[in-house]
């Protein structure tokens, strides 16, 4: 799947649930901006922060899980 794909499988997977989420103040203002100025340059810094940050919060949620299922389980004791 190449990244067009990508971004629109997860527009129409999640477009609802990111409508509710704000952005800081300016933002959608500030990117639009950039867009209708053709600044690719700034566009394409954002989405790579976003690719980042994603890559981050999947990687340490990975890890998080691994650590849970290395620990030992608890044992019930059953009267």
């Amino acid at each position: 799947m190449d990244f067009k794909e990508v971004i629109e499988q997860m527009k129409t997977q999640h477009a609802e649930n990111l409508k509710a989420m704000p952005l800081p103040p300016g933002a959608e203002e500030y990117l639009r901006s950039r867009v209708a100025l053709g600044d690719a340059d700034t566009v394409t810094f954002m989405v790579k922060l976003a690719w980042v940050f994603g890559a981050q919060a999947g990687q340490a949620a990975m890890t998080h899980a691994q650590q849970l299922e290395a620990q030992p389980q608890k044992r019930r004791i059953e009267a």
